[in-house]
């Protein structure tokens, strides 16, 4: 898609929703949008989570267990990974796991690992981790091929490609474990106020006679956001300032992220080490920024943040209709009380692109005890309590039918459609989002800056906005230049 693409118009019917079906809860108002936006208060990091060896037999090597560079240090789950460690110290004799959770708020994870490495204390094993996480510490991990090899482990159940996916430059650094999947959560209930059909649950289904194209979700984006007067984002009565449900929101990632919307691309060129901006990535950026400020549909910071959207977590405010994330975000809402389900990415030129995760636990190369931590991450990638935790679904495809029924389990009364997020593996984003970028700490910190400047700045010019960050990615690269 060009990156001129021109601005979606608006339907020339314009649409009033009756006070009366506004439900009252919607009456309580976030904050207006301001011309200073409302600065974002800076978090509490909660101390560190460690474990002292419960459950471990007399004797056994120690392998400590180093979570915060992915998923992992949310409140809910690690209860259940501090049970698991023990239940697990308890069922053998060879190795006493250690808990060791940092968590992953800014670089406070990261910071906390290159101090162990640099202290020479580096955890045995690192995880749930993904691309990202281990870019940010490229060439410090075991090769697992080697250490499979020597304890005869079998890597033949494993799809070829998914041994590729786990790859880093070419060094097997962990086992396939987890995928994420990325695809559209949606709230039946505002679905069912509204009286619209649900999405598609398959790629190539029309949504109510249309194609399931950009236009089409846009339009249904906005007839799903409402003002507190009960005026949807198509209605030229609509008050941007009152706003009390919202039809789309891009959760928790950043400018990479939200580009991925429209297809894959690495803003980098390795022939000449200098920033690229993908023609898809501007374009994506131009049509998230008008979806804030000018069409209305997707939050703004002040509105994210506030209490009427549960302070950043907004597809669980019950606020939101539509939210794309991943299998991950199973973790933090309640699955079972609210109503919802799972559809298909809209195309985009005729292209359907899913964003993918996938988590791993890799080995550090100046761990004391590689062999032992080896089989410790073999009896984790095969356990099946470990993905239903972490919500990525199976790298092994035959117990994927066991995680989606613990997952549907915890959602219960509702039915989960999971073919939808099976579907979407099948249209990762290519070259991954979370790709290798020199200075790739430097690099990450300009994305997210990005992504932030989008959400709390009206009257932006996107173009010089976007030479910008091309200008700071190449300052950024240069200086990673050997």
């Amino acid at each position: 898609m060009a990156a001129d693409q021109p601005q979606l118009k608006r339907p020339l019917l314009q649409l009033k929703r009756p006070p009366q079906q506004t439900p009252l809860r919607r009456l309580k108002l976030p904050p207006a949008a301001t011309e200073a936006p409302t600065a974002v208060p800076t978090p509490t990091i909660p101390p560190p989570v460690t474990t002292g060896g419960e459950g471990c037999a007399p004797g056994s090597t120690q392998v400590t267990w180093f979570v915060g560079l992915g998923g992992g240090s949310n409140a809910d789950v690690v209860p259940l990974e501090k049970a698991w460690v023990e239940n697990y110290n308890k069922s053998q004799t060879e190795a006493c796991v250690l808990l060791n959770i940092v968590y992953n708020t800014g670089s406070n994870s990261y910071d906390a690992l290159r101090a162990l490495v640099a202290g020479g204390n580096a955890p045995e094993i690192v995880g749930p981790v993904g691309k990202a996480g281990r870019a940010s510490f490229q060439g410090a991990w075991a090769d697992v091929k080697s250490l499979a090899d020597a304890a005869s482990y079998d890597l033949t159940k494993y799809d070829p490609q998914l041994l590729d996916f786990t790859s880093d430059e070419g060094v097997l650094v962990g086992l396939p474990f987890a995928l994420f999947p990325s695809f559209i959560f949606y709230d039946k209930t505002l679905f069912d106020e509204a009286q619209l059909p649900y999405p598609p649950h398959k790629v190539g289904e029309l949504y109510d006679g249309k194609p399931w194209d950009l236009a089409t979700f846009q339009d249904l984006a906005m007839k799903l956001t409402v003002d507190a007067n009960g005026n949807d984002a198509t209605s030229a009565d609509f008050d941007p300032k009152n706003v009390t449900q919202f039809g789309f929101f891009e959760q928790w990632t950043d400018a990479r992220g939200v580009a991925a919307f429209f297809d894959g691309g690495i803003p980098y060129d390795p022939a000449t080490n200098s920033a690229v901006i993908p023609d898809s990535y501007a374009a994506a950026w131009k049509w998230y920024y008008d979806g804030v400020w000018t069409n209305n549909f997707m939050p703004n910071a002040d509105y994210q943040n506030s209490d009427q959207f549960n302070k950043g977590n907004l597809f669980a405010s019950g606020n939101v209709a539509m939210s794309w994330t991943h299998t991950w975000y199973t973790c933090c809402f309640d699955m079972s009380k609210t109503n919802w389900d799972i559809a298909v990415m809209p195309s985009i030129d005729g292209k359907t692109t899913a964003k993918l995760h996938g988590d791993t636990f890799a080995i550090m190369q100046e761990s004391k005890n590689k062999e032992v931590a080896f089989k410790v991450l073999s009896d984790m990638v095969t356990d099946p309590e470990l993905p239903v935790m972490y919500g990525g679904i199976p790298a092994v495809v035959s117990d994927r039918a066991a995680f989606f029924a613990s997952l549907d389990a915890k959602a219960a009364p509702n039915k989960i459609d999971w073919t939808v997020a099976e579907a979407m593996l099948a249209y990762p984003d290519l070259p991954n989002h979370e790709a290798w970028l020199p200075n790739l700490a430097d690099a990450n910190s300009l994305f997210g800056a990005f992504r932030t400047m989008m959400d709390q700045t009206p009257d932006v010019n996107m173009d010089e906005a976007i030479a910008k960050l091309k200008s700071d990615l190449d300052a950024a690269y240069k200086k990673a230049a050997p």
